[in-house]
């Protein structure tokens, strides 16, 4: 996706999120995330924003920041937060130099990027909290898929874990992915005769790679078990 789009994608997110932690009482669990209410929903999304807001204007990620809504509503904190990243993550300088996490993108645009998908998922987590969730727009979960596969498990794949040398081929409308994890490595191999296929809608797809949804929600034929250790290897590396 372009920066304007993922910019845009941001933004209604973000407000979709408010929309739906308003509307639900903060106690209430948030299905996917064990343990997790609505109020800590909007502490743990409202901090990702504030964090990230941060680092850039620092160029170094913050040591030990912490924050939190004291005695401000929840939902006008988290608003407030979503506005100070929004006006850092400007669409027109996504190629400047910025601090992050990646070492092959190092620009404002991995974090638009990366924030528009962090606020997509949680937002999915809002609504799920009231027992219906929109799916993600098609065009913003298949960047999703690529952005699990190539930045999650290129960098955060835990040595020895789930590596089996066998492909996975994850196939959406108009795009396919086709991944292999060996020891320290995640082979990204088009063509490559797969193990196995998950197949479904992007957003599908890419609410099962975060836990969102469970393998009922794609389709999966051949080898369940390759399947299954792709799936325990994205949430080792997305934590």
């Amino acid at each position: 996706m372009d920066a304007q789009s993922l910019a845009s994608a941001l933004r209604v997110e973000a407000e979709a999120l408010a929309v739906a932690a308003a509307a639900a009482p903060p106690d209430r669990d948030v299905p996917a995330c064990p343990g997790m209410t609505v109020g800590d929903l909007l502490v743990h999304i409202g901090s990702i924003h504030r964090l990230v807001a941060t680092w850039i204007a620092r160029g170094a990620r913050p040591a030990g920041a912490g924050f939190s809504p004291g005695d401000a509503d929840p939902v006008d904190w988290y608003r407030a937060g979503v506005a100070s990243l929004l006006a850092v993550l400007d669409p027109g300088r996504a190629a400047e130099p910025a601090a992050t996490w990646c070492p092959w993108d190092r620009t404002l645009g991995f974090w638009l990027r990366r924030m528009a998908h962090e606020t997509a998922v949680h937002r999915v987590d809002a609504q799920a909290a009231q027992g219906v969730a929109e799916p993600l727009e098609a065009g913003l979960a298949a960047d999703g898929i690529d952005e699990v596969l190539h930045l999650w498990l290129g960098c955060h794949q835990p040595p020895g874990a789930h590596t089996s040398g066998r492909a996975v081929a994850l196939r959406v409308p108009g795009r396919e992915w086709t991944v292999a994890l060996h020891e320290g490595i995640v082979d990204y191999c088009p063509g490559a005769e797969p193990a196995a296929v998950v197949s479904g809608s992007s957003s599908a797809v890419d609410l099962w790679l975060w836990g969102r949804v469970g393998e009922e929600h794609v389709s999966v034929e051949g080898d369940v078990a390759v399947v299954r250790a792709l799936r325990a290897a994205v949430a080792a590396a997305t934590g």
